[in-house]
């Protein structure tokens, strides 16, 4: 299966090899830098020499000659529950307590 993805930075085409490949469980502490390093995947360009793009840079274009497009269904939408209802008073409780200087 290829997967032809474009590079949103440089305009660039590339195939798309993989996501993550277990880089990640080869870290020390990868909950740790899970968290601070960007999702990453794998990409080979003309030549198929293999480097790493940050996955939010990329776009899928193609998969198999068909674009995403052609492959998934429309997304069914639907409205967002609404939100409950939020009613103020204007009563307003003003606590004074003159006490409350003795404990600081």
């Amino acid at each position: 299966m290829a997967v032809i993805v474009r590079h949103n930075t440089t305009g660039n085409y590339y195939l798309l090899i993989g996501t993550g490949l277990g880089a990640d469980q080869a870290l020390p502490s990868s909950r740790l830098l899970k968290n601070w390093l960007p999702a990453t995947v794998a990409v080979c360009d003309r030549q198929g020499q293999i480097f790493w793009l940050p996955a939010a840079e990329i776009v899928v274009t193609e998969v198999d000659g068909s674009s995403p497009s052609e492959l998934l269904p429309e997304p069914e939408i639907s409205p967002p529950p609404p939100e409950p209802e939020i009613r103020l008073t204007p009563e307003v409780e003003v606590f004074e307590d003159d006490d409350d200087d003795e404990w600081i």
